[in-house]
């Protein structure tokens, strides 16, 4: 690990970062599919996911779905075509898989840190990707989301390193937020080019290496 440099971990988001955010998007898919609201939609199964506790392991996959298809009257649905339409939506983005492993190159430990169930499982299982991280960080299996802010204190007692030596990668504002009272150093994933030039200006060991 980096002993000389002002970061030395960079831990990122898995839907909207690593990969494609297979959930906002599948949900935004259902709603077109069955004559549905997409933002009414994607706002009740965020609800669900979270209150249910599915999103930390609390209650098997079942039971998230037959909330959701009480809710939009789709009982006749089955669970499998529901899963599949964001599941096939996580699309693994090459070239963050390709600059998380520059990053190791460099010496820096690569950290997965995701609020995700046994889907992020189902996807390395097709297309495996957690080989690319140190440590992979899953709310399914931790029984603990980042809105539970205390999740990135637990993080940091694993890696053993100080907060301000970690770069943190999300896409949403609120996670980046938890993270930095921690003592985290965040960046807001909105889109590749902002995302790259930002990382640059943090890394700028990283020039010539990536396109920034």
């Amino acid at each position: 690990m980096r002993d000389n440099k002002e970061y030395s971990v960079a831990m990122f988001d898995f839907g909207g970062v690593v990969a494609e955010e297979g959930f906002v998007e599948g949900m935004k898919a259902i709603a077109g599919k069955y004559g549905l609201d997409p933002e009414g939609v994607l706002d009740t199964a965020t609800d669900i996911l979270y209150e249910s506790g599915y999103i930390c392991g609390k209650v098997p996959e079942a039971v998230f779905w037959a909330a959701f298809k009480r809710r939009f009257s789709l009982d006749a649905v089955s669970d499998e075509d529901l899963r599949n339409e964001v599941l096939k939506r996580f699309v693994l983005r090459d070239w963050m898989l390709e600059l998380i492993q520059r990053l190791r190159d460099d010496g820096f430990k690569a950290v997965l840190l995701t609020d995700q169930t046994n889907w992020v499982e189902e996807v390395n299982e097709e297309t495996p990707f957690y080989d690319r991280f140190d440590h992979v960080f899953n709310s399914y299996r931790l029984g603990k989301c980042k809105r539970d802010g205390s999740i990135f204190d637990d993080v940091l007692k694993v890696l053993q390193v100080d907060p301000d030596r970690i770069i943190f990668v999300d896409d949403k504002d609120e996670n980046i937020k938890l993270a930095e009272r921690s003592g985290i150093r965040g960046i807001l994933y909105v889109d590749k080019d902002s995302f790259l030039k930002e990382l640059c200006s943090r890394l700028p060991e990283l020039e010539g290496k990536v396109i920034c």
